[in-house]
């Protein structure tokens, strides 16, 4: 594969004239942003793969969603770029007059892209088949993948980025939640909307309480994900993501009413670890791995990085029955990819603060010639600014990476161009973990977070403007 345009066509900004200035030296970038003691940084040529300067290059921190390049790389080697996930529906029986005699199972294969409109569609080709009803029973089995209710179980119970996983997931396992205020009531609702239906969903359900703390509650009984907001944080109307830990019973409960919308009456769907035997009757199939790639570094999105490593750990014949065990296989392919790389991992996403990399391993890793063919067009272009904060044009050189934010923590990982080849590969890793430790679980924005996350995106882009003047 050619290693040009690894961004896949990406329109760049117009150059800035004049704006071009000297690089900051690596000392004076440390010691304006204050974080020398907490990064870690390596540049490395990727002609002969040797480092050519670095920052406490040993110093192991949590990647975040750096993470997610490997995860990639990983799905690649162990599904093929050509991998689909597969939704399915499977009768039991044969359709007379409208009715199915049997069963009906809404099969999952782990697709992490199916949304509303996907389901939505399955709806409308049973429907094309005629069938109305069924004597039998309706089942959803997501038994392709673990059920994990959650990515990271110390994040904040309400944010969207941190939800449930199963073989069957949808909307990237997130609810919408909305609320309105109208003479001094509040009214919410629940539901699964997309870019054309929103149907409501009665498996999640919100409760306005008039309690001051924690702005969130949430339980999980008889079926029913049951969530509480403080009042006083709602204002007069708005609405959010909310995650879903139950995902299989979710995308159940919304095919059954995208199919009563479409006259095809279903009852309430069972579980069951896997279908009978019988005729599929509709089918959806995912874009190829490449696409969800691409897409999954460009957005971050948390759900897609964790299905496909679960995916690839379960190819691969490994033990995929939690996130950590699945990550740890992951972590001994990069090593067997690269001795140099001993990662330690706890999942796919980097959505925890337990996983462990040095910016000389990452780098190294990266610099492979196959991480960087696999690499190659998916991943976003960064955009270089002087030390002023000008957005900047270096004539022939871009830049491709990935970023990772977690609270106190950043990470920036990827490679450096010129005139369409890639010559270095670069890692960047900064992270005050005490600063972390002090956060409250139940904390979505931290005091203090933002302005450090600033500070260490400055000091990244930096360090990138000087090394991509190193080509210029």
């Amino acid at each position: 594969m050619p290693l040009a345009a690894y961004g896949g066509g990406v329109t760049r900004p117009p150059a800035r004239a004049g704006r071009v200035t000297p690089p900051a030296s690596l000392d004076s970038i440390f010691n304006a942003s204050g974080l020398a003691s907490k990064s870690g940084c390596v540049l490395v040529d990727l002609q002969n793969r040797r480092v050519l300067e670095g920052h406490n290059p040993d110093l192991a921190r949590p990647p975040a969603s750096v993470t997610k390049t490997m995860t990639a790389l990983y799905a690649q080697a162990r599904l093929g770029n050509d991998h689909r996930f597969t939704t399915s529906l499977v009768a039991t029986g044969p359709i007379s007059g409208g009715t199915l005699q049997g069963d009906l199972y809404l099969v999952g294969g782990g697709d992490p892209t199916l949304d509303t409109d996907g389901l939505n569609a399955l709806a409308a080709q049973v429907k094309a088949t005629g069938l109305r009803r069924i004597t039998g029973r309706f089942y959803v089995v997501s038994s392709a993948l673990p059920s994990i209710e959650a990515i990271d179980p110390g994040q904040p119970v309400q944010v969207g980025y941190n939800p449930g996983l199963s073989g069957l997931n949808l909307n990237y396992n997130r609810v919408y939640f909305e609320w309105k205020r109208q003479n001094g009531q509040y009214h919410v609702t629940m539901d699964a909307r997309s870019e054309r239906v929103r149907p409501r969903v009665i498996c999640a359900h919100m409760s306005i309480s008039r309690r001051g703390a924690p702005t969130y509650g949430y339980e999980h009984s008889g079926g029913v994900e049951r969530w509480s907001v403080a009042q006083g944080a709602l204002g007069n109307g708005g609405g959010r993501w909310l995650p879903v830990r139950d995902p299989a019973t979710y995308g159940a409960e919304v095919f059954q009413v995208l199919a009563g919308a479409q006259g095809i009456s279903l009852p309430r769907a069972l579980k069951r670890d896997g279908a009978a035997r019988g005729t599929v009757i509709a089918q959806r199939q995912s874009e190829n791995l490449r696409e969800i790639e691409r897409t999954m570094l460009k957005y971050s999105t948390n759900v897609t990085a964790e299905i496909l490593g679960l995916s690839a750990t379960i190819a691969a014949g490994g033990r995929a029955g939690s996130l950590q065990a699945s990550a740890q296989a992951m972590a001994r392919w990069v090593t067997q990819q690269s001795r140099q790389s001993t990662p330690n991992l706890f999942n796919h996403s980097g959505l925890t603060d337990r996983s462990r990399i040095t910016a000389k391993e990452m780098a190294l890793f990266l610099a492979k010639r196959s991480s960087r063919n696999g690499l190659a067009g998916i991943l976003k272009e960064i955009w270089l600014e002087n030390g002023r904060g000008d957005a900047v044009e270096l004539p022939g050189v871009r830049v491709f990476a990935k970023s990772g934010t977690l609270n106190f923590t950043r990470g920036l990982a990827g490679y450096i161009e010129k005139d369409g080849q890639p010559r270095y590969a670069f890692a960047i890793f900064s992270a005050d973990m005490a600063a972390r430790r002090a956060v409250a679980p139940s904390e979505e924005r931290p005091a203090g977070a933002r302005r450090w996350r600033g500070i260490a995106k400055a000091q990244e882009k930096a360090l990138v403007y000087r090394w991509a003047s190193m080509l210029s």
